[in-house]
Parts: C-alpha cells; structure tokens; sequence
C-alpha cells in the first residue's frame, strides 16, 4: 500500500504513460456525438478530431457518479488515502458530483481539491502532485504543496486556431466570430480565477507562432519548476517544434512533457490548438 494516491478527472490530459508510470487513477468525463456517449478514452483523439474537420458537432458532460465512486473504491485498493484533483468548479459540475460521492460514501481518506483550472495547467498540478506522492510523502505535506505552491504558481497559456468551436460551444458571440473568421484572429487563452479569459488576439498563423516562440523564452527565464508541459489538439508537429525551441534555451527544463488536449476540452478549443502548462511567472507585457 502506498500513503497517497493522485486521482485527476480525465480533462488533465496527461499522456496514458505519464498516468500509468505515476499510478494516477482518472475518472473519464464524457464526450457526447448526437446520440452517442463516449467515456473520455473510449474514442480516441485522432477520432475525435478527424469528426470535428468532417463537421460534426460534439457537446460533454460529467460522468454518472457511480464512475466517481468506482474510481475511489479502485484507489483505496492499493492506497491509505486519496487526493483527487478536478477541473474548475466554475466551469463544470465535475467537483460538486465528486463531493457529492465523497460525502455519501467516503470519509476523511478522500480529499477533493478545485485545481481551479483545466487541461494543461491542471495536468502540470496533477503531475508534480503525483511525482510527490511516489516519493511518499503524507497528505499533509502534498495538500500544503498543492495549496502553497502548485495552485498559485500554476500557469497555462496557448492559442486557439480558429474560433469556429468556440462560438459552437457559446464561449462567444457570433459577431466576435464572423470578424474573427474574416480578419483570421487567433485567441491567446489562458486561466484566471477559475475561468478561461482572453487577454489578448493575434492576426494570422505567423504572428500566432511569434508570440508562442517569445512566450516560451519567457517560461523558461521565470519558471520555479524543472517540469513543462508542451501542449496541442492535433497538431503535434507545432508541439515537437516548441519542443525542440525550450531545450535551445538557456537553463531549459530538463523534464518536458508533450501532452494532446482531449475530447472534452478540444470540443471547445477545436483542433490546431497550441500552449504551455508550466510552474512559475506570468506576464501580460509577454503577450505584447
């Protein structure tokens, strides 16, 4: 048995290896095509996306609470207690239903925790909560490194391809999207208290990828962890480049993850989505 176990809900989107070398338990969201309802790793992404480009429409929705249950009962098989990290409660009710769970079922071995964010950023928290664990340390010690230390210095930062999955999925309006569309404004995205926010636009492909390789010196130069996350929906090409650009740099991070957004966060971003999960600084003078 271990002390504690990391348990993430799937919109972490942390690579299957990292998850198994790291024993983190997932419980899987759900990705809805019409009628059909997949769990998250039920399809896989490159279905997902190829779906997307064809022009269907997917929508999410939290799992069943049987699935948080069965997950906790999984995890105290081979642990004495759990720490279990869901997205932001302002943007899903993923973290209620697990409360709900954990107040019917559980005791004080389970402990929810708001990561306060989604995707990248989440799975750079869940990560490094994860390594802690191995090493074992209690509960205390990792709660107040997740408090103290993770959550606050989290940061995510990336840019959306199109704002065609965006407007679909009511993020914003439909003039915002036709302007968009004709003048080929790409969104900078990222999280603030608990929420996605745009704290600024880039015009063409090009400049996109300017900003992104400024950004990524910027990381590097200020980050207060050895560990990056390198992400993309469908565009691992871009990832490998960005990649390749932070082990140039001067002090790169030794530990760089390439991690893919999934189903449940690409029906909202969309394929060609490129960003950076890190532990450290932000600037908005970054982005200018």
């Amino acid at each position: 048995m271990v002390k504690v176990k990391i348990v993430a809900d799937s919109t972490c989107d942390l690579p299957i290896a990292v998850i198994k070398k790291l024993d983190i338990e997932i419980i899987p969201a759900n990705v809805i095509f019409g009628d059909q309802m997949y769990s998250h790793y039920d399809i896989s992404n490159d279905e997902f996306y190829q779906r997307l480009k064809k022009g269907e429409m997917s929508s999410t929705g939290v799992p069943a609470p049987k699935v948080f249950k069965t997950a906790f009962d999984n995890a105290l098989k081979t642990a004495d207690e759990l720490i279990v990290f869901t997205l932001s409660k302002k943007l899903s009710a993923m973290f209620q239903t697990g409360t709900l769970v954990v107040n019917n079922f559980f005791d004080e071995r389970v402990t929810l925790v708001d990561s306060e964010t989604v995707t990248l950023e989440m799975g750079i928290i869940t990560y490094l909560a994860a390594k802690k664990a191995k090493e074992g340390a209690s509960k205390e010690e990792l709660l107040q490194y997740i408090n103290d230390f993770l959550i606050p210095n989290s940061q995510l930062l990336g840019i959306v391809n199109t704002l065609k999955y965006l407007k679909r999925s009511g993020r914003i309006s439909t003039i915002s999207w036709l302007i968009g569309s004709v003048l080929s404004i790409r969104p900078i995205v990222r999280m603030e208290d608990g929420l996605i926010k745009s704290p600024g636009k880039v015009r063409g492909k090009e400049h996109a990828l300017r900003i992104m390789k400024k950004v990524a010196e910027k990381i590097v130069a200020n980050k207060k962890s050895d560990s990056i996350i390198v992400g993309h929906s469908h565009d691992l090409e871009s990832a490998l480049k960005f990649e390749k650009i932070i082990k140039e740099l001067p002090d790169a991070p030794s530990d760089i993850i390439i991690g893919e957004i999934g189903p449940v966060v690409g029906t909202h971003l969309g394929p060609g989505a490129i960003g950076f999960a890190w532990i450290g600084d932000f600037e908005e003078e970054w982005i200018k």
